[in-house]
């Protein structure tokens, strides 16, 4: 019998720090950088692998969090960072920076000392926030050169470009910027920069876009936020010519040229966000500008929520109106429409039955209402369901009330919150 008796398991054995170092990285990787930082403290193994972990996050609440441990009034959040960057034993891949106005600002000598240091060992995603309104930061040029970052997230600093910009962002899949200022242009002239990989580039409420001129081959999606109306056509015409995704603000319609733009012969998904119904300007360039994608598969379009008053004069108007730019000629690959912050407004409902009879392979119409209206869902979809519709495949749905999935759709899409914004 006492051959057959079941060994009794150790309980003082440490099954998880047993586990492969690669799992227990993984482990910090689920963890807030405060409560990765506090693994230190359980063991020896723990710590070897707090210090070869390659994903850190330096906050607002990093701070708070800091500052309740330690009843230190003197520590700053340099001093933390300097502490925790500088001694790690294997490269930073991910590194995120977020200070806002009521942080203690680090001065541009820290910051540049930090990007410096992340620039020389293998930093490959990069996301910087410094959202201050008596600093002015500048993004160093060692981040510009540097050849292993693949996905940069900035916002805040002015980004001067140097005046030979030949190999900036050379490996740089991903870039978002969101309120920079683009001090120059690179020689003052029109020259592109060729950023060879780049295929996802984003804008959110910056300056001197015009001024960021690049050529990338395999860019595939171009996004511009912007209430400043700094778009310029010239600027954005060599990109339809390549990208498959188009984010546009309505506001920055307003001063496009559709003219000179080429066919996108490869636009396959276009996002209007706060596109105006009310301004017949931006309408018409929206339009005009369907019109020069002729393999469109995808229309999401978030209205804007101004105070204007439904004017169904105004709207049979533009029927009647030869020039109006509401007439247009079929979407032949157009499958899908969402429209958000619907109020069932003459010109929306005239837009929706434009749609509606120029897309023969439609399949799928979202709209969600816009919150607070009182219209009954029931009576908006059947009055839809009316309109004559080229695809007999189209079908209609009601989602409710606006619940701002756009913005969702960027922070999923750029990693950065349109709320943060």
């Amino acid at each position: 019998m006492a051959g057959r008796l079941k060994a009794v398991p150790d309980a003082s054995r440490d099954l998880i720090s047993e586990l492969p170092l690669e799992v227990k990285d993984r482990i910090l990787g689920c963890l807030r950088t405060p409560e990765a930082a506090r693994t230190v403290m359980l063991s020896k193994h723990w710590n070897d692998v707090w210090l070869q972990h390659g994903r850190l996050t330096f906050d607002w609440e990093f701070l708070q969090c800091v500052e309740r441990c330690y009843d230190d009034e003197g520590i700053t959040l340099v001093n933390i960072i300097n502490n925790i960057l500088f001694f790690r034993a294997e490269p930073v891949k991910k590194f995120t920076l977020r200070i806002s106005s009521d942080d203690p600002r680090a001065q541009q000598s820290y910051f540049d000392r930090w990007c410096l240091f992340l620039s020389r060992n293998g930093v490959e995603e990069l996301n910087i926030c410094l959202d201050t309104d008596e600093e002015e930061y500048k993004l160093p040029f060692c981040l510009l050169y540097c050849r292993t970052i693949k996905q940069l997230i900035v916002r805040g600093p002015f980004i001067d470009l140097p005046v030979n910009a030949c190999g900036i962002f050379s490996n740089v899949t991903s870039l978002v910027f969101c309120k920079v200022e683009f001090k120059r242009s690179v020689n003052g002239i029109a020259s592109s920069i060729s950023i060879p990989k780049l295929e996802k580039l984003a804008f959110g409420f910056c300056r001197g876009i015009n001024k960021f001129e690049i050529s990338p081959p395999k860019l595939e999606m171009l996004c511009v936020i912007d209430y400043i109306l700094e778009v310029k056509s010239r600027w954005l015409a060599p990109h339809l010519k390549v990208i498959k995704t188009l984010w546009l603000c309505g506001s920055s319609l307003w001063h496009m040229d559709v003219s000179v733009f080429p066919t996108a012969i490869n636009l396959q998904v276009m996002k209007l966000y706060d596109l105006d119904f009310g301004c017949r300007k931006q309408l018409a360039v929206a339009l005009q500008l369907l019109q020069k994608c002729l393999n469109l598969c995808e229309l999401h379009i978030i209205a804007y929520k101004s105070c204007w008053k439904d004017d169904k004069e105004d709207a049979s108007r533009l029927l009647e109106e030869p020039n109006s730019g509401f007439v247009i000629q079929e979407l032949k690959m157009l499958n899908t429409i969402k429209i958000e912050s619907f109020r069932e407004f003459s010109l929306e409902m005239l837009f929706m039955k434009m749609l509606l009879s120029k897309s023969p392979a439609l399949e799928r119409v979202v709209i969600v209402k816009s919150w607070g209206m009182n219209a009954s869902e029931v009576k908006i979809q059947r009055k839809l369901e009316c309109f004559p519709r080229a695809s007999p495949n189209a079908q209609i749905f009601y989602a409710g009330n606006y619940h701002t999935s756009m913005r969702d759709d960027w922070s999923d899409t750029h990693g950065f919150s349109l709320y943060e914004i």
